[in-house]
């Protein structure tokens, strides 16, 4: 069936298409004939449908509470305490992450035995406790663990909790539907045991499909020379293992090879459980059909592979009852702050230039760009190195896998997948999530890996979204080439830091730092440690101090620093640094004038009227008068200007210096001119005092905060907020009518304005570029 429809869009398809799409669909239909070893990838595809889920787990924690559990050298944690905060973490991480798992607890080394199957047998499952059946981990519960389990008075056979566990799991799950069920065993198996159940606890895991996991012990034939300290130098030595403990290391060994299930010590477990994670929720499939032409058409679903993880928004509740419903929040629009307008007599407005222009719901509907349905239609192919990494864009990334149960789909994305990887090639995408939303341009590229396979969606950005800057060329001056010397020690440095792991893992794959799916946020760890803080201490006035793990991910690695230590010194040496001290150089009549035979005559000098309030320094007489305020000297021109005598030109200075006060602003590279603009407008307001025009300043203020907030310049505006350049006043200027009041008003930025303002248009820099 694949073949018939392939076959007879074939020859449309491949008419509309060039030599690269041609090449593409030429792999497409020799792999149409290999649809048996295409078929077996579609157990990993299926696998790959599972990527945006969230599993149910069944787990059970078994906690040692006796004798041994509680035994520790002076000045170090016990076991038991350990135990608990690997507990904590695990609870905290599952309750902050809102997921539906369940978990269990039961105690074994307690005085008091609660368990269904010490009924069954009088000496066995003795000081076995279940201190909580399965349900969703809660504060109570975190509660008890850090209140209620205490050091038991007796050593427990823990090869019988197992078995409880077991019989837990099997009774409590049953009719429930779980991804997995684990048991968490946490000793270091110093109690005695009996193995005569051993053969019926791996075949009980089995069947259940139960997961085991040990904390507690290093199982490592490494760990057991001699007294070695903990890993990073923390925590107790490791003493020597006793009789006892090493028969039970044996025999948790042979469970764990039996099951693949896993051992962590004491620090390993606290170590990976610091971290608390978001929850996972479950992605609604993006279904729907790739168009390949006019007849072709795969049906795929889209997961969201990569997307920014933000933290849940903080609530208003109120301060003393801690409910939402105790706090009522209105909006009312009023006229000139006295009469009250109705929402629906309000409308948006556009600002085109200095104009407000007014645009009606009707209006905003019409101007959207109109689509039918949902699209995924082919554009065309491109090699893969056209696509630049500065092209990628949007908030997330799609993956895209055949529809479920759709054998003849799931072979012919294959093929697709598959073409584009031998081609080196991408396709280029429409992309139209549903009805009436804007269309997008995206790129498909493969992605394989031994148990799946999949095609990987990336927005791509229109000509709109590319920002262009001009960078002068290091190359015309010979003075900043570097030696090869120089391209050496830095080639070497970038070598030395790499991030690439020597070592390999225990499947031969490369290891690095700072792996992305294994880097934890810091902003978001550090937020989740205080708020488990503030839930569990509420009355503590101190937060806890932060993670040193979390604190690592913001440094270098200090392997790396040492390794990569000789470069550093290479390049301190091939790239001397040194001093410059400017010479001042002494104004003298010679040096302004010039002297000697070879000089040209000087300009004839201008006659200054000196009642019109010309400049006598140096500076003014090389200057010369002053018409306009520059770009270079606005607050110099603008003195100049009003200084004058023969004519009044404040309202022309003012104006002028008003334009360049917001060029400075507009074109400035971050905050590099905000002083000089801070200080005209500083100036300007002064000048306006002085000389009784506070209407003009006053009037420019006003269109000048607008302008800000428009133009993406609020850390400008909050300058003025700290200098306290407000309207001028009646109280300092009797030509005004602003109160007092209404000045200081002006500086409180409205809620409108206070929400942070969406991206805005970057302005071209090629002129302040070249102006710098």
């Amino acid at each position: 069936a694949l073949g018939t429809r392939v076959g007879a869009s074939r020859g449309l398809f491949t008419s509309g298409l060039g030599l690269a799409g041609r090449r593409v669909f030429a792999i497409f239909s020799a792999l149409e004939t290999f649809d048996l070893r295409l078929r077996h990838r579609l157990s990993g595809l299926k696998k790959a449908d599972k990527m945006a889920g969230s599993p149910k787990e069944a787990m059970v924690l078994v906690v040692d509470v006796g004798p041994s559990m509680n035994q520790a050298p002076p000045g170090h944690v016990t076991p038991l305490e350990n135990a608990k905060d690997a507990i904590s973490m695990l609870l905290q991480r599952k309750m902050f992450s809102q997921s539906k798992d369940e978990v269990a607890l039961v105690l074994l080394g307690t005085q008091e035995t609660a368990n269904e199957l010490a009924g069954t047998d009088e000496e066995s499952y003795l000081n076995i406790m279940v201190a909580r059946p399965l349900g969703q981990p809660d504060f109570d519960l975190l509660e008890f663990v850090k209140n209620d389990i205490v050091p038991g008075p007796v050593s427990a056979d823990f090869v019988d909790a197992i078995v409880v566990a077991l019989d837990l799991v099997r009774n409590q799950t049953m009719g429930k539907k779980f991804e997995t069920k684990r048991i968490v065993l946490f000793s270091n198996l110093s109690g005695e045991f009996t193995d005569d159940q051993l053969d019926g606890v791996i075949n009980g895991m089995k069947a259940l499909e139960c997961e085991f996991n040990l904390i507690g012990l290093s199982l490592d034939d490494d760990d057991e020379d001699g007294d070695t300290p903990g890993q990073n130098g923390a925590g107790p030595p490791r003493k020597e293992k006793t009789p006892q403990q090493r028969a039970g290391a044996a025999l948790i060994r042979h469970i764990i090879e039996e099951v693949d299930g896993v051992a962590y010590s004491d620090s390993e477990a606290l170590q990976m459980l610091s971290f608390f994670q978001k929850r996972n929720v479950r992605a609604a499939p993006w279904k729907v059909m790739l168009e390949i032409g006019s007849n072709l058409k795969i049906p795929v679903r889209g997961f969201i592979r990569v997307k920014e993880c933000k933290p849940n928004s903080f609530k208003k509740v109120h301060a003393r009852t801690l409910s939402k419903e105790d706090i009522h929040t209105t909006h009312e629009h009023r006229l000139n702050d006295d009469e009250e307008t109705p929402v629906e007599s309000t409308i948006d407005g556009y600002r085109y230039g200095n104009t407000i222009v007014p645009f009606s719901t009707d209006d905003e509907n019409q101007m959207k760009f109109k689509t039918d349905a949902r699209c995924f239609d082919v554009l065309g192919f491109t090699r893969s190195e056209n696509i630049k990494r500065q092209y990628y864009m949007g908030d997330s990334v799609r993956c895209f896998v055949a529809e479920e149960g759709d054998e003849h789909a799931a072979v012919a994305l294959s093929a697709f997948i598959h073409a584009l990887y031998e081609t080196n090639m991408v396709a280029i995408v429409r992309y139209v999530y549903n009805k009436n939303s804007a269309p997008k341009v995206a790129f498909l590229t493969p992605h394989i890996k031994p148990n799946y396979e999949c095609l990987l969606c990336i927005m791509l950005p229109f000509m709109e979204d590319v920002r262009k800057y001009t960078f002068a060329s290091l190359h015309p001056n010979n003075k900043n080439q570097p030696s090869d010397e120089q391209f050496s020690a830095v080639d070497n440095l970038i070598d030395n830091m790499s991030l690439v792991m020597p070592e390999k893992d225990e499947d031969g794959k490369q290891q690095q730092y700072l792996k992305p799916k294994l880097t934890f946020n810091p902003h978001l760890q550090r937020l989740y440690q205080c708020l488990s803080a503030r839930a569990l201490n509420p009355d503590d006035p101190e937060l806890p101090p932060h993670n040193q793990t979390i604190l690592n991910y913001l440094k270098p690695q200090p392997a790396l620093l040492v390794q990569a230590q000789p470069c550093v010194d290479r390049i301190k040496a091939a790239f001397p640094l040194e001093v410059v001290t400017k010479k001042k150089e002494e104004t003298t009549g010679q040096n302004v004038f010039g002297s000697g035979d070879d000089a040209e005559p000087a300009a004839k000098k201008p006659k200054l009227d000196l009642a019109a309030g010309g400049d006598l320094t140096m500076a003014g007489l090389a200057h010369g008068p002053v018409s306009e305020v520059g770009s270079v000297r606005p607050l110099e021109d603008f003195k100049a200007m009003i200084s004058r005598k023969d004519d009044d030109k404040f309202i022309e200075a003012s104006t002028q210096l008003q334009k360049r006060i917001e060029e400075i602003v507009m074109e400035s590279f971050g905050d590099q001119f905000y002083s000089k603009a801070m200080e005209c407008l500083r100036a300007l307001r002064g000048e306006s005092v002085k000389l009784g025009e506070p209407d003009q300043f006053n009037s420019f203020l006003r269109g000048f905060k607008d302008t800000l907030f428009n133009k993406g310049r609020k850390d400008f505006w909050d300058g003025m907020v700290r200098e306290k350049l407000t309207l001028i006043s009646s109280t300092e200027s009797s030509e005004t009518s602003v109160s007092k009041e209404e000045a200081g008003k002006f500086l409180e930025t409205s809620e409108q304005l206070a929400e942070e303002p969406q991206e805005m248009e970057e302005e071209e820099a090629e002129d302040l570029l070249a102006m710098m």
